[in-house]
């Protein structure tokens, strides 16, 4: 097998340890689960390649969005899909294929994307990988065959542009229905294509030597036409003639002239003025001046000449072979002024004769240029044209085999040089199905350039190069990505013992505190609830202090079912002792001031009045009674 056309250990590299920012990496191969995982979406993605069952995004990670709703892929598929779109968009700008085409090669970033993910996803062996990257090599060189044919590919004409589109479908359709994609299969579609190029290189020659014989002859034909007229203009130009003259130069002579230049024209013109038909064809061009000095000049030697050149011309009207019907047919929308061949040397021959007998009828005039039939102006130009200089070929720094960018109308069409005809200064271009598709003289050639009508085909940029870069370009991220993790995990291993360190010692000293804390809160509540009971005893205290004779209070005695009120009847301040009795005055409850406190706070005894509206009343009814008195 051939030595791989890219470096497979890189992309390994890259397909393994790359880390894209805005990708999400939602697990490592750390479990057995994340293996599982691992196959179920590749699985899942495997089937998602298939071009002609759902439609996909336009590209890979907006597909793998899509599919696992923003929740990220395994490294693997994340990986190999950002590196296929950036190929695959980068390929494509660089070749600017038909919008047509573009469109079906970006679709492929999904059957290549098929292979690198049955290559590298699915836990192969190192034997396994190796022989599917020699098949990833074989589809990657049949790519780029498909690619350079497709370059030169037009959608004219609409009959013919199926073979390819019709070809590439019958490969899209191999690769839906293959699960594996391993080496036999893509030598299967390898040859498939290869042995469909053969056959249209062999079609695409035998059409374009038939288009250059027929062209070249065409060519020579249409050239001497063109160079008939104008040798014929700069003949007569500002002489006086005849009409009928003017007719027969214009319908019949011009085409003897061209037949007898054609078949005598060199294979190359050493200049570009009409003249040099003299150079090669003496006699034609000395029955040509004859015709001048008979019919425009009055001198002797026209009277000498008179009687012979009607012979004279029909003798090399007749050498010519033309077609019979010549005056037919109507040129250039011009009705004929001849019925037939008789009818044209008789009326010259009348001409001739009014002439010599000095009539003139007001039949003279100044020629007029022969009008050269539009066909010819638009292919080989106007008498500036003509008389132009030479070009040479190797001026125009192009050579056969060339392909151009042709825009006309808005459309652009790849035609390529098939020939070069120096005689007449014509080059033939032709499609990529080799039918002809244009022809430009040099300088017309030389002027589309120069108004970019026409432009040399960039060279493009081919799969494999882009391929081989793109690879090369990330694995030193994925390197570098890769280093920076091993130095950030050694770094976090440091750290993470550095802070269970510092959490050790932390927890020490939080436990100690903690303890230190306790204490001291211990203490502190300790000293507030000796405050709160001082506060709490003062407080009691001064409202049983604060207690006369006739308060009442409440006590819930076991034996009753409601509360007990009692009165305060005696205070014995020297004991502390506080005497009640109830309603009856029969004595119940003594408390020491002490008790007394304890039943207070503990809510057993409940204060109903200190006594004070007691002492008030008691007062009152002393003082009425004094007042009494």
């Amino acid at each position: 097998m051939s030595k791989l056309k890219w470096d497979a250990s890189l992309l390994r590299l890259v397909t393994q340890h790359l880390r894209v920012p805005e990708l999400i990496y939602p697990f490592e191969l750390a479990s057995s689960d994340a293996l599982f995982e691992r196959k179920q979406q590749t699985y899942l993605l495997l089937e998602r390649c298939k071009l002609h069952q759902s439609e996909h995004e336009d590209t890979l990670v907006k597909e793998l969005q899509k599919v696992f709703s923003g929740k990220g892929s395994h490294t693997q598929a994340n990986n190999l899909a950002f590196l296929l779109d950036r190929v695959f968009d980068v390929w494509l700008r660089k070749n600017n294929f038909n919008p047509q085409l573009e469109f079906i090669f970006s679709r492929w970033r999904f059957i290549f994307y098929k292979c690198l993910l049955s290559t590298y996803a699915s836990n192969l062996d190192q034997n396994n990988i190796k022989m599917r990257e020699k098949a990833l090599d074989n589809f990657a060189t049949t790519l780029e065959s498909i690619a350079e044919y497709a370059k030169n590919w037009s959608p004219i004409p609409k009959r013919s542009q199926s073979i390819l589109l019709d070809q590439l479908a019958v490969i899209e359709s191999h690769f839906d229905t293959q699960n594996d994609v391993d080496e036999p299969f893509m030598e299967q579609c390898s040859t498939s294509w290869f042995n469909f190029l053969d056959k249209q290189k062999e079609k695409i020659e035998k059409v374009t030597e038939r288009l250059i014989v027929s062209e070249t002859k065409k060519n020579r034909s249409q050239f001497c036409h063109w160079l008939a007229h104008h040798y014929l203009n700069v003949l007569f130009n500002k002489r006086r003639l005849p009409r009928v003259l003017q007719d027969f130069l214009q319908e019949y002579w011009v085409l003897v002239v061209a037949k007898k230049i054609e078949n005598n024209l060199p294979d190359s013109l050493d200049g570009r003025e009409a003249i040099i038909v003299g150079s090669y064809h003496e006699e034609l061009d000395l029955l040509c001046k004859n015709i001048v000095r008979v019919f425009c000049h009055k001198g002797e030697s026209g009277f000498q000449l008179a009687d012979q050149i009607i012979e004279d011309l029909q003798e090399m009207g007749n050498d010519t072979n033309l077609p019979a019907n010549i005056f037919l047919s109507e040129s250039d929308a011009r009705p004929s002024a001849f019925f037939s061949m008789e009818a044209a040397w008789d009326a010259l021959s009348d001409a001739l004769l009014g002439l010599l007998q000095g009539q003139d009828n007001g039949d003279i005039r100044t020629f007029t240029p022969l009008i050269i039939p539009e066909q010819l102006k638009e292919t080989y130009g106007g008498t500036e044209q003509f008389k132009a200089g030479i070009i040479n070929f190797s001026d125009l720094k192009l050579s056969v085999g060339d392909w151009y960018i042709l825009s006309d109308q808005g459309e652009s069409l790849s035609i390529k040089l098939i020939s070069c005809f120096d005689q007449s200064q014509q080059l033939l271009f032709s499609n990529y199905l080799g039918m002809k598709s244009a022809q430009f003289s040099f300088q017309n050639f030389k002027d589309r350039l120069s108004d970019g009508s026409l432009k040399k085909m960039p060279k493009g940029q081919a799969f494999l190069g882009v391929f081989d870069q793109a690879i090369k370009g990330l694995s030193k991220v994925a390197d570098n990505q890769k280093q920076a993790r091993l130095i950030a995990a050694e770094k976090a291993k440091a750290e993470a013992e550095r802070l269970l360190e510092d959490r050790r010692q932390s927890d020490e000293m939080a436990n100690q505190r903690a303890q230190e804390i306790a204490q001291h809160t211990k203490n502190l509540l300790a000293k507030r609830a000796d405050k709160q009971r001082a506060e709490k005893d003062n407080a009691t205290l001064e409202i049983i202090r604060s207690f006369k004779l006739g308060a009442w209070i409440a006590i819930q005695l076991k034996e009753e079912s409601e509360p007990q009120r009692f009165k305060l009847v005696v205070i014995l301040a020297a004991t502390g002792k506080y005497v009640f009795v109830d309603r009856l005055g029969v004595r119940r409850r003594e408390f020491l001031e002490a008790e007394l406190m304890e039943e207070i706070q503990s809510k057993r005894l409940v204060i109903l009045s200190d006594g004070a509206e007691f002492e008030d009343s008691l007062q009152r009814v002393v003082s009425r009674l004094r007042m009494s008195k």
